[in-house]
C-alpha cells in the first residue's frame, strides 16, 4: 500500500497540537520539525515543509470539515460516518515525504481515536488498522530508503549580475536605435528636398 494520499477522520477537539505530535514521533526514535507557528487543527495549508531526522521534506496538507470535504470535491469518495474533521495528507516526490506523513499520521492516531481513509484503495481503516498501516509504511521506507531529490539551488548573485548586464545591453541597443531614428528624422526630415 502507498500512503501517497490519505486522510484522518476525527473530531476537531481531539486533534493533537504540533508539540504533542513531535513528542510522540520521538518516542519511536524519529525527529520531526514543523515550521514555526504550524497549527495542526487550523485552516488549510498546501505544502507544509518539515524536517525528518534532519532531512528537509514536506507534504501537502489540508484541514476540512467532514461535511464540506465531499461537497468541495464532487469526485470525493463517500467517507465513513466518523468525526467532524478531515485531515488530508499527500506525500509527494520522495520517500522522506512519505515517511513524514506516515510518522505524523501514526502519532495522531496514537494520541486520539482518529481513523484513516486511504484514497487509492478507497479503504476505511479503524484506529488500530491505521496505526498498523502507518507502521508498515515506515518499515517499508526504512527497508528500502531512497534519497530525496537534491534541493533546487537558489539563484546566486552571478545570475542577477548576468540578468542586469543583459538588460543594460538591451536598453543600450534600444537607446542607440532611438538615437539613430531621431538623428535620421532631424537630418533628413520627411518631405524635405534632398
Amino acid at each position: 500500500m502507498s500512503l501517497s494520499e490519505s486522510a484522518l477522520l476525527l473530531d476537531r477537539a481531539r486533534v493533537p497540537d504540533a508539540e504533542a505530535i513531535i513528542r510522540q514521533v520521538a518516542r519511536h526514535g524519529y525527529s520531526i520539525a514543523f515550521p514555526a507557528g504550524f497549527a495542526v487543527a487550523e485552516g488549510s495549508a498546501d505544502w507544509v515543509p518539515v524536517k525528518v531526522n534532519g532531512a528537509v521534506s514536506g507534504f501537502d496538507y489540508g484541514v476540512h470539515s467532514r461535511a464540506g470535504y465531499a461537497a468541495d470535491d464532487p469526485e470525493a469518495p463517500a467517507l465513513p460516518e466518523f468525526g467532524d474533521t478531515v485531515l488530508a495528507f499527500a506525500a509527494r516526490q520522495s520517500q522522506t515525504s512519505l515517511l513524514a506523513v506516515a510518522l505524523i499520521q501514526r502519532a495522531i492516531c496514537e494520541l486520539s481515536d482518529a481513523q484513516g481513509w486511504w484514497h487509492e484503495g478507497e479503504e476505511h481503516l479503524g484506529n488500530a488498522e491505521m496505526i498498523k498501516f502507518c507502521s508498515t509504511t515506515i518499515e517499508a521506507v526504512k527497508a528500502a530508503p531512497q534519497a530525496a531529490a537534491a534541493p533546487r539551488q537558489r539563484l546566486d548573485s552571478a545570475y542577477f549580475r548576468t540578468v542586469a548586464l543583459a538588460l543594460a545591453g538591451f536598453a543600450a541597443v534600444l537607446g542607440a536605435v532611438w538615437l539613430l531614428g531621431y538623428l535620421a528624422g532631424t537630418l533628413f526630415p520627411p518631405g524635405a528636398p534632398q
